[in-house]
């Protein structure tokens, strides 16, 4: 492997397709790898939606969803022909769980510190917005001995973090996300457990309960919440409405009280009023929400939402994303100013210039100066100070 700025023989461009926004940097990132040379291979979402792709001029291979490792398998022909070959399944439903691991050394796709299982792929939800069931398929799930022996595996290569992910994590039905976290507990060298993402759905008492009685598993959790407003979670078809929600997270403060919560939110979806908008600034501060990933509505081709009426201005949303950004930056520094004077534990990921940063517990981030540790320490720092992203500490 070289790092991307290098000349490769081969370029692998896994590509997204989830917002329009994640189409154009997918693409960026194609035109980019046939400036610099080689042979050029898509594989992911992108294609899977628009194999047309192949179009390009120097792409040699299109590959979609499924079987993404197939790449590798066509490396050599790749490399030798001037002919484009296409591997798109169009049936992405009904396969099992495609096994695919990071290897068996550590690799710069990961920090050396933290690496990510994931425990499954699809989703078989019906988000009216939501064009990831289309290019993913349905639910398909790794087999409970897998994810263990791989956690294990990581253990072994000097991982101390491990994240479960997956298109879908709250959709894992192997068995219930709390035996997962029971499972994990035992992991000997893995001290911490966090996953990707939740559903508020996944927040039962077990699940909760599970969470609390484990040694590794972080206080935080990210929860896809997409809107505080009921008329426009009915709008999305989300499996929840505002009451249930609200009352799953406060769940959360009540059985781990020191649990920081980071969402997902989508601004600006059609027929969004001030007031639904409103409703969603509510719950951010209401909630303490210590982080939003916020995202301007999107329109998604094949979507029911695509052609719903009552479409928003790009400039009303993209003034309303600017809002929430800043209101929960307010939030996010209140938390900030609360943390000065305690002490936190942090997983150091990157040492430049004597200067560490990682992230706490809660999954805050944190940067403090020190001349003996390094990647992969755990240790405990007395906050101090803080600035617009970062905690500051000192031993």
């Amino acid at each position: 492997m070289v790092d991307f700025s290098e000349r490769s023989d081969l370029y692998i461009i896994n590509t997204c397709a989830v917002t329009a926004e994640s189409e154009r940097k997918s693409a960026q990132m194609i035109r980019r790898a046939v400036k610099m040379g080689g042979r050029v291979a898509v594989i992911g979402c992108y294609s899977q939606l628009d194999p047309d792709i192949g179009g390009i001029d120097g792409v040699s291979f299109i590959g979609g969803s499924k079987d993404k490792t197939a790449v590798f398998r066509e490396a050599e022909k790749i490399l030798g022909t001037e002919k484009k070959s296409l591997s798109i399944n169009s049936d992405l439903n009904g396969y099992g769980y495609e096994e695919m691991s990071i290897g068996t050394e550590k690799t710069a796709v990961f920090s050396s510190c933290r690496a990510f299982i994931k425990i499954q792929d699809g989703c078989n939800g019906r988000c009216s917005y939501c064009i990831i069931p289309k290019t993913r398929g349905t639910v398909r799930s790794r087999p409970l001995v897998d994810i263990m022996s791989e956690a294990e595996r990581l253990a072994e290569m000097g991982y101390k973090e491990i994240v479960l992910t997956g298109i879908e994590t709250s959709a894992y039905d192997f068995a219930p996300l709390s035996a997962l976290v029971r499972m994990l507990n035992g992991v000997n060298g893995i001290e911490r457990l966090r996953f990707g993402s939740l559903s508020p759905n996944n927040i039962t008492k077990d699940f909760l309960d599970a969470a609390r009685e484990s040694s590794v598993f972080m206080p935080h959790m990210h929860l896809s919440l997409q809107s505080g407003s009921d008329r426009i979670l009915r709008l999305m078809r989300r499996p929840y409405n505002k009451k249930q929600m609200c009352e799953k997270i406060q769940n959360i403060y009540d059985t781990l009280p020191k649990t920081f919560i980071s969402a997902d939110i989508i601004v600006g979806f059609p027929t969004e009023s001030e007031e639904d908008f409103a409703q969603t600034m509510s719950v951010v501060s209401d909630y303490k929400l210590s982080h939003i990933h916020s995202f301007p509505f999107s329109p998604r081709p094949g979507t029911d939402a695509a052609v719903m009426e009552g479409r928003l201005l790009v400039q009303k949303v993209r003034l309303r994303n600017e809002r929430l950004i800043k209101h929960s930056h307010e939030v996010k520094q209140r938390i900030f100013e609360q943390k000065k004077g305690t002490k936190a534990v942090v997983l150091i990921e990157t040492v430049e210039n004597n200067i560490c940063t990682g992230h706490t517990e809660d999954f805050l981030e944190i940067k403090f100066n020190s001349m003996s540790r390094a990647v992969g320490d755990i240790v405990t720092v007395n906050i101090i100070s803080y600035d617009n992203r970062f905690l500051i500490a000192e031993e």
